[in-house]
């Protein structure tokens, strides 16, 4: 029986989709008179070459850890990490843990990433958080 490792980038390649967001601050007068505000517009961090370059290159980084294979180990590891403005990672640590091996890997992957295109808030490039699931999983 042939077993294939799938990996799944999860809910981030739906939230994070390089769109703009916008929030927008409603304010009322005396005159009972609604105005919307734009109050920022933020652009979120991108992978270079968007999520399809980050699915490939997280098939083509990742090596499943031999004792977590071994052990038939699965799971969803979140990795935490800020992106600079100049799109750097920054401090990379797993707020989810699922197997110290796989922790490693999922740290090891993030580490290894080309620097990101940044965030943006009203056209000027902001540091933030950001949060990356990595699932391991196995298929027959």
């Amino acid at each position: 029986m042939k077993t294939t490792l799938t990996l799944f980038v999860l809910s981030f390649f739906t939230a994070i989709s390089g769109f703009s967001q916008i929030d927008l601050m409603v304010a009322e007068n005396n005159s009972n008179m609604s105005m919307a505000m734009k109050m920022r517009e933020m652009e979120l961090p991108a992978f270079t070459g968007g999520q399809e370059a980050m699915a490939t290159f997280i098939q083509e980084q990742i090596k499943y850890p031999a004792l977590a294979f071994k052990q038939g180990v699965e799971g969803t590891v979140l990795v935490n990490f800020r992106i600079t403005k100049e799109g750097k990672i920054l401090n990379p640590y797993v707020s989810k843990s699922v197997h110290p091996s796989l922790d490693e890997e999922a740290l090891r992957l993030v580490n290894n990433m080309p620097e990101w295109i940044p965030a943006s808030q009203n056209g000027e490039p902001r540091e933030v958080a950001y949060q990356l699931p990595i699932k391991f999983e196995f298929r027959n």
